[in-house]
Parts: structure tokens; C-alpha cells; sequence
């Protein structure tokens, strides 16, 4: 039977966070996640340093990226950063990454051409995995040049961490399959998620790449509330704020709603098309963050671990 794990995101935890981290820990979750934003977007924080903070004041749990805004940053800048956190974590680090490009400013405030960002991605990735790998690099590229590099000291997991790639379209399904170690999609419905299945088991067929050890994650939101109809409304709020867009008639697609039994219902749709790691993102008001919390490690949790 395939091992399945159960993290958790929640980054507007903020103001707290070692804190939750610890919490999140002793309630028994396999991973924490972080994602980002860097301008023109509601409140949000730098991945990267909130991931050193999980990975501090904890020891068992996986601290993962849900995303790190990947074309905006130098490879090597990542690949130091990404291989620093792992070795003081002692080999827990995820790196999730996206191309991103829902909030163009970002890529004016950093001197990016949005346009390129797949291109960007794609070359650093080669780029990353060979300074994780290799004793010396040599590159030259459309984007990154270098000649006879080094970085050391290489990082705890072997042969590096792994790398989940996020997205939604085909493009980035192609880059799963070529340069990541899992898929990460976000905004999914079931059906759709077992079609890039599918599509990323081909093009590593035709690549010439083993999946053995590729993992298939799953970044869901999830709206948990005492009826469907109420789960609804919250999940097309939430989403519409911060998106800044209308969810009203979409939500239910893309977002885990209900009561416990409905969620695992739905869930359990997304375990059979595909995925075993399911990374659950709650949605609703902060006053009931630490009920909803409760609730996916006591009733959610124990149940996502016996799908079969």
C-alpha cells in the first residue's frame, strides 16, 4: 500500500508561527508548509525564512515551500539557501516551487520579464540540482553562465531534496516530469489531477526518467464548516479576497467543502486519482483557525492515512 502523508499550510499564522509550528508537530502532521508573496498581494512573508523558523523549533516534521516564487531568484541563491535549511533541519526541507505569474507587479518590482519566467524555471532548475549534485559546474545558458563552481557542504538528503513542482497547466506538468521530484498542483478537481498524472507519467516515459521515487503531493483548500452551504460561502470569500477574484461559482470545484464526512469524501476522490500527499490549506475566519485545526488532526487526518 502507498504511504500516504498529511501536511499542513497556513502561513497567515504569522504572527505566531514558532509557535504553531510546535503545535502543528505535536498534533501529529507529516509536513508544514510555507508559501509567498512579495509585493501587491495581501499580507504574505518570504518562504524561506519561515521555513528556517519551522524547521528551528521542531525535529520530526518535513518543512516544505507552497511556493517559493521560483523565476525571481538566482538558482545558486536557492540551491545555498535550500541546502543551508536542509542541513539544519537535518534532512527534512521540501523545495516547492512555481513559476507564479497571477501578480505581474511582482516581476516588474524584481526586474524579471514575466514572460520568461517558465524558460527561467526551467534552466535553474537544471542549474539547481547540478550544484546540489555535482563537485564542479560548468554552465552556460540563456539566462545563467558559470564556470568550474562549487558549493559545499552538500545537503543532508541524497542525492538533494526533493523538488515538488506547482502549477496548473501542461508546461508545468512537462517540468515535474523533467526536473522535479513530485507534482504539487493547486485549484484541482479530481478528475483533472489524474489527467496530469497521466500526462507527467508519459513525458517521463518518453524522457527516459524513473518515477519509483517521485511523490504525488497535492496543495487543497479546504473549507470545513457545519453544513456544505456554509463551507460554500466561506470558501468563495476567502478564495475571492485573495485571489481578487469571484469564486461564487467555482468554489465548489476547486475546494474541499462541508462537514468532516463530506471533506473525506471529496478527498478521498483526489487519493484515487492519484495523490498521496495531501498538503491541507483551511480556509475560514481566524477565530476558528484553532477549531478547524482540531478537527483535520482528529477526524480528517487519521481518515486521509487509511485510504485504500
Amino acid at each position: 500500500m502507498d504511504q500516504i502523508h498529511v501536511g499542513i499550510s497556513g502561513e497567515e499564522e504569522w504572527p505566531r508561527l514558532a509557535a504553531w509550528a510546535v503545535l502543528v508537530e505535536e498534533m501529529g502532521f507529516d509536513s508544514i508548509w510555507a508559501g509567498e508573496h512579495f509585493t501587491n498581494w495581501r499580507p504574505a512573508l518570504s518562504a524561506i525564512p519561515v521555513v528556517a523558523t519551522f524547521s528551528a523549533v521542531t525535529s520530526r516534521i518535513k518543512v516544505g515551500t507552497s511556493i517559493i516564487l521560483f523565476p525571481l531568484r538566482h538558482p545558486t541563491v536557492v540551491a545555498k539557501e535550500v541546502s543551508t535549511l536542509d542541513i539544519l533541519s537535518k534532512g527534512r526541507v521540501i523545495l516547492g516551487i512555481g513559476v507564479g505569474g497571477e501578480n505581474p507587479k511582482e516581476f516588474e518590482a524584481c526586474g524579471v520579464d514575466v514572460k520568461e519566467r517558465g524558460a527561467r524555471t526551467n534552466e535553474g532548475l537544471k542549474l539547481v540540482r547540478n550544484l546540489w549534485t555535482k563537485d564542479e559546474v560548468t554552465h552556460k545558458g540563456r539566462f545563467f553562465n558559470m564556470e568550474g563552481i562549487s558549493m559545499l557542504p552538500k545537503s543532508v538528503q541524497k542525492p538533494h531534496p526533493p523538488i515538488y513542482v506547482a502549477g496548473r497547466r501542461d508546461a508545468a506538468m512537462r517540468r515535474a516530469a523533467r526536473y522535479g521530484d513530485g507534482w504539487f498542483p493547486y485549484l484541482y478537481d479530481p478528475e483533472r489531477y489524474r489527467t496530469s498524472v497521466t500526462k507527467i507519467k508519459e513525458v517521463a516515459e518518453e524522457s527516459g526518467k524513473g518515477l519509483s521515487t517521485f511523490e504525488w503531493a497535492l496543495y487543497q483548500y479546504v473549507a470545513i464548516e457545519e453544513s456544505y452551504e456554509e463551507a460554500l460561502t466561506v470558501a468563495a470569500r476567502s478564495l475571492g479576497t485573495a485571489y481578487k477574484q469571484d469564486f461564487t461559482t467555482i468554489a465548489a470545484k476547486y475546494v474541499v467543502l462541508g462537514t468532516p464526512s463530506q471533506c473525506l469524501e471529496r478527498l478521498h476522490q483526489f487519493y484515487e486519482a492519484g495523490a498521496r500527499h495531501f498538503v491541507l490549506a483551511p480556509l475560514g475566519s481566524a477565530e476558528g483557525r484553532a477549531k478547524r485545526m482540531e478537527i483535520i488532526a482528529t477526524e480528517l487526518m487519521p481518515q486521509i492515512r487509511r485510504f485504500s
